[in-house]
């Protein structure tokens, strides 16, 4: 057998190909989908996942890894109905990441039409393959799996592989926090619920129903939900926002009472020193637990404190004092790169400083204008914010430990003031500090937001408790091992984009392989069609033959197939 050693050399063949001169061009694809699923069997992830994967199968005719992926690649492009995953696994990449021995995908000649053969994984198949497993496999394991054991394997044996691959940064900064999944108002689905809800999505009690104005409560509808609590790991930078814990609630069950249990379950799987903050709402107000992890676990706590409680009179009973008020400046992160501009890393032009500058001198006009016809409304513009700290507060009974207050005061253009109060465990941090680690909670409606919008989350096609809870739990799990992945490849900045975004921005395009006598080189498209364009001459028609002839071997039975026709007054330059 002859063996053929092609050598990546693209200086010579840039060089060559720019005379014209080439064998054969092929286009290779590297999608970001593909380099994803290469990622989770490369790390052995996958088959890590699928070796304590709650089955409720005693025999597997299609391994349980097939299953995993087959679940990431319906998520990774938002679908959460197993009817589409034929159409998914012949436009994604999966199918290149498993390799030849599992599916091949194959284009028609003539037609052009793409179709899959499949290996499959047992004898079984009566007729050909087109997909690796049956959508109705992914579906009954789906529908059959315990929601408990596939929300405890989520919490404890995904949680602990999250630390093996490096997922918790140093700052150890945790958020807990309760999310609301709005479904159709069919009461078949299980467990689900009703309540009035405000125009932003907010619960509306009957004391505050009966306080609202007319207009308001016209605002106001009934919609059905499920519950849900998250354990998240984030990072100061917002480049990684890991779900670590989930736990779908039922009818009556409280967000309040479920989290503790999801909190013990997380911290005995990584063990101690993973988590060092955690970050929460009034909703988890728990004095005995707050004061358990600090002693237990090392572990310190932020939360606000509602207006009602004593800690409340008692700090605004220390403002009589001397109180010393510092004036807040929220902490900005810096904004992300501008991946389209033309400078590309460049000192700016000058004439694009002149530009700008006029721009800005034009947009700083039309504000003064808008200001001039229509002011701002005094009671909504805030001036300035005051913050002061109160150590040592221990009127809070139910919590062993000392806790440190930090008071916000509000300041508006009117003169009137919101305040409220930040208590924390640790009696170290500045009250700035208090505050920038509270500020990390509005990341959440954000990312809420993207996992909602642009992963369909709530889109529940079967009213099935199971499915609703494996809908939602590999989501998560996809959501996390992509920004694990994204991490570990440098693209840590794309974590703050939503997928479809980062998949476009990521540096995995597609390339043109150029092969010359033994020789190869990748190129972009944008490089390969300068190169081309750039032909002239002699060049030009010794290309354009070649490209004739390539096209014309590819399809010698397509009767429009162009011919290596004569190119100018004297033919074609013979290929050498």
């Amino acid at each position: 057998m002859d063996l053929v050693i092609f050598e990546n050399n693209k200086p010579l063949v840039m060089d060559e190909f720019r005379e014209g001169r080439f064998d054969y061009v092929e286009l290779a694809s590297d999608v970001a989908e593909t380099k994803f699923f290469q990622f989770l069997f490369g790390q052995q992830i996958v088959n890590r996942l699928a070796e304590h994967y709650p089955s409720p199968r005693e025999r597997h005719h299609v391994p349980l890894w097939m299953y995993l992926c087959s679940q990431f690649s319906l998520r990774l492009h938002g679908q959460h109905s197993f009817h589409s995953y034929p159409l998914i696994i012949r436009a994604g990449g999966l199918i290149e990441a498993l390799g030849p021995e599992v599916a091949r995908r194959e284009v028609d000649s003539e037609s052009g039409n793409v179709t899959l053969d499949c290996a499959g994984f047992n004898e079984r198949n009566l007729y050909p393959r087109q997909t690796p497993c049956d959508q109705d496999y992914l579906r009954k394991l789906a529908r059959d799996t315990s929601p408990d054991e596939l929300e405890d394997w989520y919490n404890r044996h995904v949680a602990e592989m999250y630390r093996e691959l490096g997922a918790f940064d140093a700052d150890g900064l945790f958020i807990a926090d309760g999310t609301y999944l709005f479904v159709p108002d069919n009461e078949r689905y299980e467990g689900s619920q009703k309540l009035l809800f405000d125009e932003h999505n907010h619960p509306v009690s009957k004391k505050q129903e009966q306080e609202m104005t007319k207009a308001q409560r016209a605002r106001c509808c009934w919609r059905r939900h499920y519950k849900a609590v998250l354990l998240l790991h984030c990072d100061a930078a917002g480049e990684r926002f890991v779900v670590v814990g989930v736990h779908v609630l039922r009818e009556h069950e409280s967000e309040a009472t479920a989290l503790w249990p999801l909190l013990d379950t997380f911290l005995s799987a990584v063990g101690r020193g993973v988590m060092k903050v955690l970050l929460l709402d009034r909703g988890f107000i728990n004095g005995a637990q707050i004061g358990r992890l600090k002693q237990e676990q090392g572990i310190d706590t932020v939360i606000p404190i509602r207006g009602d409680m004593n800690l409340q009179e008692d700090v605004r009973g220390l403002m009589r004092l001397d109180t010393l008020w510092e004036d807040y400046q929220p902490r900005h992160r810096p904004p992300l790169p501008d991946v389209t501009a033309a400078s590309h890393g460049l000192p700016p032009h000058p004439t694009t400083k002149k530009r700008e500058r006029a721009r800005q001198k034009t947009l700083a006009q039309q504000r003064a204008e808008r200001a001039r016809s229509s002011p701002p409304d005094p009671g909504r513009v805030r001036e300035k914010t005051l913050v002061a700290r109160f150590p040592g507060l221990t009127s809070w009974w139910e919590c062993p430990v000392p806790l440190t207050g930090v008071y916000s005061r509000d300041i508006y253009a009117d003169g009137h003031e919101q305040s409220w109060l930040l208590v924390t465990t640790n009696s170290d941090w500045s009250a700035s500090r208090v505050r920038d680690h509270y500020a990390l909670r509005t990341d959440i409606e954000e990312r809420h937001r993207q996992v909602k919008c642009f992963w369909d989350l709530t889109r529940f096609h079967s009213t099935s408790w199971s499915l609703l809870v494996s809908q939602l739990v590999f989501v998560c799990l996809t959501y996390s091992l992509l920004q694990i992945h994204l991490l570990q490849q440098g693209h840590q900045e794309l974590n703050r984009r939503t997928w479809p975004t980062g998949r476009r921005l990521l540096p995995d395009a597609d390339r043109v392989i150029v092969y010359r006598q033994q020789y190869f080189a990748f190129f972009t498209l944008l490089e390969h069609m300068e190169m081309t364009l750039s032909l002239e001459g002699k060049a030009r028609r010794r290309a354009l033959a070649k490209a004739r002839q390539l096209l014309h071997d590819s399809h010698p039975a397509n009767p429009d197939a162009p011919h290596a026709e004569p190119a100018g007054p004297d033919g074609p330059a013979p290929y050498v």
